[in-house]
């Protein structure tokens, strides 16, 4: 009984994780092309989440939202599920401080009653807590999730990308010294945005595969 229901939080983690990642491409996608001239390499992200300019700005909005809260509550029961205690701790951590940063960003957009108020910098700070968080957090997650999945190809795989999501967001953090010459703005911002995304979709794809393995 115990075991099943370990696995069923396994597989309700990693849907959580899976939704939160293809959901996210999707209704950013959906924002994008109705905003006309719009670039994914030549303009940041929350672009799309400001009315004025985008007129599905509540899709990305949403988005955020919803990834920040999938993000965490995958961390939760993922965690609980393989026992994970002082890892699981930080992993939950990390990903409230990535969530927390995502609700900024959804809520201190441009042209929001605190961004008027010369609170601006609270988004900014949002997009460092969900990037530098989300991506620590994938580096705790692995680890966690590595007890469940096994194998020490996941664990490269996953910190890998934990690797890349750090290093270019150092390159975002010095863009008009370091990176301005190689690559516009929005593809280095994507760069280390798309790898918490594609760490959820890997680890949750990778949880259910191993979930149905050890129920066959």
């Amino acid at each position: 009984m115990t075991t099943t229901v370990h696995r069923r939080a396994l597989v309700a983690g990693a849907g959580c994780w899976i939704v939160a990642s293809l959901g996210f491409v999707v209704l950013e996608l959906l924002t994008a092309v109705a905003v006309p001239g719009y670039s994914y390499t030549a303009h940041y992200i929350s672009t799309l989440g400001v009315p004025a300019w985008s007129p599905r700005s509540y899709l990305l909005n949403g988005a955020l939202y919803v990834q920040g809260a999938l993000f965490v509550v995958g961390a939760v029961l993922v965690a609980r599920a393989v026992r994970a205690r002082w890892s699981g701790v930080l992993f939950v951590v990390l990903a409230l401080i990535a969530a927390a940063g995502d609700f900024l960003v959804a809520f201190v957009y441009g042209g929001s009653p605190l961004w008027n108020d010369g609170h601006e910098s609270l988004h900014a700070l949002g997009a460092i807590l969900a990037i530098f968080g989300g991506n620590l957090a994938i580096i705790a997650g692995t680890v966690v999730a590595g007890r469940a999945i096994g194998g020490r190809a996941y664990r490269v795989v996953g910190l890998l990308i934990a690797a890349a999501g750090l290093v270019i967001f150092a390159l975002l953090q010095n863009y008009d010294y370091w990176t301005v010459r190689y690559a516009p703005i929005g593809t280095v911002e994507r760069g280390c945005v798309y790898t918490v995304m594609l760490w959820q979709l890997l680890t949750g794809i990778c949880l259910l595969t191993r979930r149905v393995r050890s129920a066959g």
